[in-house]
């Protein structure tokens, strides 16, 4: 795992270095950068060394020196793949799965990325096509943003890079701004400001080192299916235990025993399982809080897992320590407030290892959401009851009591009906959105109209599949690159490697390729998995509400209660409309605090961003 930049166009040490020094948590243990003054670019590389430490230093070349790479990620299947080319004859020096990705271009160019089940933000020098190739995996787990300018790209695993050099004639992007308070993020390849993009999932980048063309080129679209080739054949459901186990022990691959995220749900509780069976000493780490709802830690502590349990409970003073430092490294806006207790968890296992091992997947594969539940029950609904029906049952429910427990079913009922008069395709955007569609009009002065908004949404639900299968592409498309996004800060930040199983390429493969009834079952979240380990999964997981990881944002602004020192009213696009929401969150109002979170998460990283040009 690493932090990976450059820039086309010219060849320029100093800047790069500044690049550098602006991500190193991202790898402590080695920076290096290559630098090509007669075909103008240079390549950079923090590394955190994960897998062969002595010998996977980067950039590497491959076996005939015709390619160069920077790689941040993990390849989990590279141990067959090297089997594979070593029987075309192709040499290996090292133990690393970078000489794997080298070699593997090499030999086969850009067909390599639909073999490799990983994670990952690539940069390739392919010497005699004359182009740079920048490449991120899948799903998204891995960030790369870039910056066209006239004469120069640069490109960076943190957005910040991107200002050093450049950062005053970085403008933001307002329609950018619209879409972040309805997804909490920008969905690739979208960011915040104009001229920076993100490398979208699944995609390639090639720039030509000439004309600095840039040519795009999407390898796997998940909406199109399952990806089968020589790496990937078709499963079937008899065999997904021993699927799931394969993928879980590939992930283990490092120089360090990994740590376990566990919660108390399905996912964490099965990777644990799996994990052992080939480990005799293992780690779990988990946070807890003092408001109950939000906790699972007494579920955790009553599991017989036979490794060692590391739990965690916050006090507030925690709270305020922790995101104080979040609060001078974030650069990107992230509405996910759970970012904070991951950082947490994740400052308590970089003690023990950097390498670590969660559930992040399973609720997409496996329709483990609430909102899949909400959505199969609207599109009932709404085939027998008349919007002025619901219109009136939703000004009845927003009389409903504010509480502060986790997912209330006042919070619930509320959601629900204030969102059930848009049309199926928007559905999940406005019940995750931290405003309401009139909140939106109120806070940009404007009207806006969710088509002219969301396109790709619209695209995706212009598919022919079926209503449920299309919600499950929403999540994956437009919800879980804000989880990723989410894990990949909380753990990088304390230089830690999270790799995520049940994003193996099998199990998604696996996942699209069944019918939506094979994997979800009304009001029994991933019935399929309890279905499938039926025998390892314990009742008192079993038979658990679904409980996603949260922070309790009441307790949170309690303990900032000075939050507005951090701040800054310029970058404020509505300051009236932020104080009165503030006041409200302080009152204890729920969707008024998920808006505050986002708000304040977008003027740091702001903030964070232009104090870096300098």
């Amino acid at each position: 795992m690493c932090a990976i930049f450059g820039i086309v166009g010219k060849s320029d040490p100093n800047l790069l270095k500044k690049i550098s020094i602006s991500q190193l948590y991202r790898g402590p243990d080695s920076q290096e950068m290559y630098f090509d003054e007669n075909n103008l670019f240079c390549l950079g590389n923090n590394r955190l060394a994960v897998i062969d430490k002595e010998g996977g230093n980067q950039p590497m070349f491959s076996e005939d020196k015709s390619i160069l790479v920077v790689f941040n990620g993990a390849i989990y299947n590279f141990k067959e793949i090297k089997e594979y080319l070593k029987n075309k004859n192709v040499n290996f020096k090292t133990n690393s799965d970078t000489e794997v990705v080298a070699n593997s271009y090499m030999y086969w160019g850009d067909k390599m990325f639909n073999y490799l089940d990983g994670m990952w933000a690539i940069s390739i020098y392919d010497k005699k096509k004359g182009e740079i190739v920048l490449s991120r995996d899948y799903v998204g787990q891995k960030p790369l943003f870039y910056l066209k300018k006239e004469k120069h790209i640069y490109f960076s695993s943190q957005i910040k890079g991107l200002f050093i050099g450049n950062g005053k004639k970085i403008e933001i992007d307002k329609n950018s701004l619209k879409k972040f308070f309805l997804f909490s993020y920008l969905p690739a390849p979208h960011t915040l400001y104009k001229n920076i993009y993100q490398v979208e999932p699944g995609e390639n980048l090639y720039i030509d080192l000439k004309s600095l063309e840039i040519k795009k080129k999407i390898y796997w679209k998940l909406e199109n299916g399952p990806d089968y080739n020589i790496f990937f054949k078709k499963n079937y459901k008899d065999q997904f235990k021993n699927i799931f186990t394969d993928t879980v022990n590939k992930h283990t691959i490092a120089d360090k025993s990994p740590a376990i995220l566990l919660s108390g749900g399905v996912d964490s509780f099965l990777v644990s399982q799996a994990l052992k069976k080939n480990f005799d000493r293992l780690k779990s780490f988990s946070i807890g809080f003092e408001n109950s709802t939000y906790d699972e830690t007494e579920l955790i502590k009553k599991l017989d897992l036979n490794f060692e349990k590391k739990i965690y409970l916050t006090k507030d003073n925690d709270f305020k320590i922790f995101f104080e430092k979040i609060s001078k490294i974030v650069d990107e806006p992230l509405g996910d407030s759970s970012l904070l207790p991951s950082f947490i968890v994740f400052d308590k296992i970089k003690e023990f290892t950097n390498v670590s091992i969660g559930g992040d997947g399973g609720d997409e594969n496996f329709f483990g959401y609430i909102t899949f539940d909400a959505f199969y029950l609207a599109l009932i609904m709404k085939k027998f009851i008349p919007k002025v029906v619901f219109n009136t049952i939703s000004k009845v429910t927003k009389f409903l009591p504010q509480s502060k427990n986790y997912m209330s079913t006042s919070f619930k009922i509320k959601k629900f009906f204030s969102n059930i008069n848009f049309d199926k395709k928007f559905l999940n955007t406005a019940w995750l959105s931290s405003l309401s569609i009139e909140e939106l009009n109120s806070y940009f002065e404007e009207k806006i109209k969710l088509k002219d908004l969301l396109p790709e949404v619209e695209d995706l639900f212009s598919k022919n599949f079926s209503d449920m299968k299309l919600c499950q592409l929403y999540y994956f498309k437009y919800y879980l690159p804000m989880v990723l996004s989410k894990i990949d800060k909380a753990s990088m930040y304390n230089s830690v490697e999270n790799r995520s199983p049940f994003l193996g390429k099998n199990i998604i493969n696996f996942s699209l390729d069944s019918s939506f009834e094979n994997n979800f079952k009304f009001l029994n979240n991933k019935h399929f998995l309890k279905k499938i380990f039926s025998k390892e999964i314990p009742n008192m997981i079993k038979d658990k509400k679904k409980h996603g990881f949260a922070l309790p944002l009441s307790d949170f602004l309690k303990s900032i209660n000075d939050i507005e020192k951090y701040i800054e009213k310029k970058y404020l696009y509505n300051e009236d409309f932020f104080n009165k929401k503030l006041n409200l969150a302080k009152n204890g109002d729920q969707d008024s605090q998920k808006y505050v979170w986002n708000e304040l998460m977008l003027n740091l990283s702001i903030q964070n961003n232009y104090t870096s040009i300098s």
